[in-house]
């Protein structure tokens, strides 16, 4: 924004209104005090002090000069030679302060300069104030705050505390000698802590113009407020020259705004194939809702008819003070699958080929029960496939079977009662209905694929917490699962390979779609068993192995009575149950290690907390686990056996566990006897290791800083690795492996004191080389910042360079070229 920071100037403006200098009549000498007459007294306004209307401090005046002389006839006050007026918090310096006591005028010459605690001070030629009309002018005025300058030929301040400002320049370069960039207006107004209207702004670079606005209305109060946005100009290879940011912000209230605003670019073929429209809406209420919608348009040589869009949304409510219900989606919608491809310019953007939105609807009623509605679809821009699930409803209810209650003077039921075993039953029901609709188009036949999914699937489940000899934890569960769909098969005694569907959901032909059930029973029986052996040698204080084995049994009947369901895909409908007799073995040890972490220094349990003293002192390490699980059913007719699953974990870094999965099968495939059991056989193994490390620090960067030392220069360096690995068996004697390997560099250092440098890349060990670059410089230049980018390969190819105001980064020239795959 070229001018809307034109605000930062205001500081220097206001300082305008410190010249309002209210001197009384008075006789005196030098640095004679007396009284100013009463006034009424305002309001104090601690973020700017008007101090000529400020009435809080001593109404007092201090004037002192090497010459006073004071006019009878004509009643005028003149100071001169080093003259000075003091009034509160304010100082007038100047060669003459001439105040003519009848006209009530005063007026300053000679280089005044007016200094004020809590503003910057203002310089200038001359200086004068009508104290009747409340109108002040001062000519060549001058004033900096921070690196910022303002310099006008003439600064008049009216009445109604507006400023106006003749032939004027601003700029926040704090070279004294020769600024780098300037704005200058010939006419402006300024409207304190509201607003700037200037006309016509000029943006000068080393005095040379390069940018006019022929007229700008700029906000200068802080926050939101509605007014007309600040337009950017520039221009690439990839783009063209262009203006950007063209448009108006609306603000009504703290609630919600709106921006609507429209960017003219060129293009590589200066058709303006490229300009964009876009209108955003956001809204945010502390703890209720808040969110944003955006529409994008993209105007093909202003062609609102073959023009696309791209609309995005987020939405975040609190439909209820408690949070227990709420309202949340977010997402995006196109007008066609190339859109952004065409059309966007950043790389982010063109790479985004999903198209995805969703809207979710969560409550939670009492403590046990929730209710989840949700909408989406996802859209894939590449290959045109389209998933919707509009709606998709869960609801879940869980909590102890049966509820006791007793009243304040009632004893809770002694152990062995029915109560007590009541108590230990538990139910889980959840439900779950879907509409979902599937479409994948087939490019060759050129016809729609769109699939139709609905269905229900409701779970019902309960079990028993219950203990044997307080020793093992024994819990029964059984599983009642009830099944609709709305599609069915037409033919459902062929293959799967041959089946096709149809929607059976017909009430018009009285078909309400297929029905279907399944039930299964099991009793899990599981305990710990712990061993500790505590030597106390050196830090090493103790091991503790903890053994945990289970054993399961789960019984499902034979269920295959409904021939034509087909099932919901997303729904995990099984309508054809085959008979299980199971029983499972699993098995879980791990080691852990307890060490002192101070060598010879034991906790002192005789003050304070006992438990927190010993967490303070001893340290616990995991240094092994492992997992292993089998089962077998006896109600298969063959292939009894399940695979054999195991996990090893190794803590190898105090913070890092390095696992390897195995998983063994006793059915050798690839023999002569599949189906015959022999001893078990690795089919598949895998394992990873990733980390990441970073440095930093300072360097010496060789020169003396102003308070004798050597200036130091920061850097960084940071270093990820990547190594997974999996292999399974394919033949007898052969394994396929599957490996990922890379490993990620990133530093940044400076190579002076205004000079900054970062590198970015990652190495793929399969592929042999580097499959990403990144390098970035940055030099600043006084009041500019350089920036150039080069990422030589990848899906965003190309260099941009960009150089701009530092205090004002839209003010920038930039170049580039991108090459997008």
């Amino acid at each position: 924004m070229i001018l809307s920071r034109t605000h930062r100037f205001l500081w220097a403006v206001l300082l305008f209104s410190l010249a309002v200098l209210v001197t009384p009549a008075a006789h005196g000498e030098e640095m004679t005090r007396f009284e100013l007459e009463e006034r009424e007294q305002v309001e104090e306004d601690t973020t700017e002090v008007d101090w000529m209307n400020d009435t809080t401090g001593t109404d007092t005046i201090e004037y002192h000069a090497v010459d006073l002389v004071y006019d009878v006839e004509t009643s005028t006050f003149n100071l001169n030679n080093e003259a000075q007026l003091k009034y509160r918090t304010a100082t007038l310096d100047a060669d003459t302060i001439l105040f003519d006591q009848e006209n009530e005028v005063l007026m300053a010459s000679g280089e005044p300069v007016l200094r004020e605690t809590k503003n910057p001070s203002l310089s200038g030629m001359r200086l004068k104030y009508n104290m009747k009309s409340r109108v002040g002018e001062i000519y060549y005025a001058t004033t900096y705050q921070d690196n910022q300058q303002l310099n006008g030929m003439e600064v008049r301040r009216l009445p109604d505390t507006r400023l106006q400002i003749a032939r004027g320049d601003f700029s926040t370069c704090n070279d004294s000698t020769h600024q780098h960039f300037y704005f200058y207006g010939r006419r402006m107004v300024v409207k304190p802590k509201e607003t700037i209207t200037a006309r016509p702004v000029v943006l000068n670079i080393a005095d040379v113009p390069v940018a006019v606005l022929p007229l700008i209305v700029a906000p200068l109060k802080s926050g939101r407020k509605s007014g007309l946005l600040t337009p950017k100009f520039g221009g690439d290879q990839v783009q063209g020259y262009y203006i950007s940011n063209l448009g108006f912000y609306y603000a009504p209230n703290d609630y919600w705004d709106a921006t609507v605003k429209g960017d003219i670019i060129e293009g590589e073929e200066a058709r303006f194939e490229r300009s964009t429209l876009t209108g955003e809406v956001r809204y945010k209420k502390r703890y209720v809702l808040d969110g944003n919608v955006s529409y994008t348009s993209y105007l093909k040589e202003f062609d609102m008819a073959n023009s696309g869009y791209d609309i995005r949304f987020t939405h975040n409510q609190n439909l209820t003070p408690d949070g227990k219900h709420t309202l949340s989606g977010s997402g995006s919608f196109v007008s066609d699958r190339s859109v952004r491809k065409d059309n966007a310019l950043d790389a982010e953007t063109i790479l985004d080929q999903q198209a995805n939105a969703n809207l979710a609807y969560s409550g939670k009623f009492g403590t046990n029960k929730s209710l989840t509605l949700k909408v989406s679809q996802n859209h894939n821009l590449r290959t045109d496939n389209m998933e919707r699930q509009i709606p998709d409803l869960q609801y879940r209810q869980s909590g102890p079977l049966f509820i006791f209650e007793y009243d304040e003077d009632d004893v809770a039921a002694d152990d062995g009662s029915i109560e007590t075993y009541l108590e230990k039953f538990n139910y889980n029901f959840n439900n779950r209905f879907n509409y979902y609709t599937k479409r994948a188009p087939d490019t060759t036949l050129n016809k729609d694929t769109t699939a139709e999914y609905v269905g229900y699937t409701g779970t019902y489940s309960l079990d028993y917490s219950g203990s044997l000899f307080n020793v093992i934890n024994l819990t029964p569960r059984a599983n009642f699962t009830g099944y609709w769909t709305g599609t069915g098969w037409i033919n459902p005694n062929d293959s799967a390979k041959y089946r096709k569907r149809y929607m059976s959901l017909d009430p018009e032909h009285d078909e309400y779609g297929q029905v279907a059930y399944n039930h299964n029973y099991s009793i899990t029986a599981d305990t710990k068993l712990y061993g500790i052996w505590v030597p106390e040698i050196g830090r090493f204080t103790g091991l503790r192995h903890v053994l945990s084995p289970s054993v399961s049994y789960t019984y499902a009947p034979e269920i295959d009575t409904v021939k034509k369901f087909a099932p919901h895909p997303l729904l995990g409908q099984a309508p054809y149950q085959i008979e299980q007799k199971t029983i499972g073995f699993g098995l879980n040890n791990d080691f852990d290690l307890k060490y002192l972490k101070v060598v010879g220094h034991k906790p002192d349990t005789t003050k304070g907390d006992t438990a927190k003293a010993v967490d303070d002192q001893y340290g616990n390490r995991r240094l092994l686990t492992t997992r292993h699980n089998v089962s077998y059913n006896f109600a298969a007719d063959s292939l009894q056996w399940s695979d054999i699953t195991s996990s090893f974990g190794l803590q190898v870094l105090p913070d890092y566990l390095f696992t390897v999965n195995t998983r063994h099968s006793v059915y050798h495939k690839f023999t002569d006897e599949p189906t015959k059991a022999q001893m078990p056989e690795l089919i598949y193994y895998s394992y990873e290791f990733s980390r990441n490390f970073h440095w930093s620090g300072t360097l010496n960067g060789g020169l003396p800083s102003q308070m004798g030392k050597y200036e130091m220069l920061k850097w960084t360096f940071g270093l990820d690795y990547r190594y997974t690995f999996s292999s399974t068996r394919v033949a007898k004697d052969l394994f396929q492996d599957n490996i990922s390997h890379s490993t990620g560099i990133s530093a940044t250092f400076q190579p002076t004191v205004n000079w900054e440098v970062s590198y970015n890349t990652r190495y793929d060990y399969n592929e042999g080389k580097f499959v990403t670059h990144n390098f970035t410089f940055n030099r600043r230049l006084h009041c500019w910042q350089l920036d150039f980018t080069w990422t030589p390969t990848g899906p965003a190819a190309g260099w941009s360079f960009a150089i701009y105001v530092r205090d004002l980064p839209d003010i920038k020239l930039n170049a580039g070229s991108t090459e997008t795959n």
